[in-house]
């Protein structure tokens, strides 16, 4: 959930919150817990669709955007680390 909303922000397009749950891979209900937590915890926020005040889109918080990128950055140093080792000089 965290990388879909990464990418929905990256690509600065809306996220609706029925779509997040969908794309969890997890059932409605427990997408739903796990968006209120981070909600709780300040790394999300959800909105009225302006277009249909039926549905919410939710969006990531710079606290969440900035943790994602670390956690990016270390994942490719990582893998070059590990490609550096494996390939022959």
């Amino acid at each position: 959930m965290i990388l879909e909303l990464y990418v929905a922000h990256v690509e600065g397009r809306a996220l609706a919150v029925s779509q997040l749950c969908a794309l969890s891979g997890g059932s409605m209900t427990t997408a739903l817990r796990h968006i209120e937590d981070l909600e709780a915890l300040g790394y999300i926020v959800r909105n009225p669709d302006p277009v249909d005040r039926r549905r919410a889109n939710v969006a990531m918080l710079p606290r969440l955007h900035s943790a994602v990128e670390q956690w990016l950055d270390l994942q490719i140093t990582a893998y070059r680390l590990q490609i550096s080792k494996t390939t022959p000089n």
